[in-house]
């Protein structure tokens, strides 16, 4: 039995919903695109992939928790710029 995905356009592609009026085409998820995007267009498109990464109400493994301390958030925005 041969298991393979093929991949399909949303794969290979960055389309974002939410993303300002600066977002005119999908970006390549993968590599750098050829032409340049404006500075927002840039900004919105990742804070929304980053978004995905460590929301709590998306996360379905009981076992992983993306809680912590508030000492330890001070902790860490005290010494990002170091």
């Amino acid at each position: 039995m041969v298991l393979s995905k093929i991949a399909s356009e949303s794969d290979i592609s960055i389309h974002s919903t939410f993303a300002s009026r600066y977002v005119r085409t999908s970006l390549p998820r993968f590599k750098m695109p050829e032409n340049s995007i404006p500075k927002e267009a840039a900004y919105q498109i990742i804070n929304d992939e980053l978004m995905l990464d460590g929301n709590p109400r998306l996360n379905l493994a009981s076992f992983v928790t993306t809680w912590m301390e508030p000492e330890c958030d001070k902790l860490m925005m005290d010494s990002i710029n170091k």
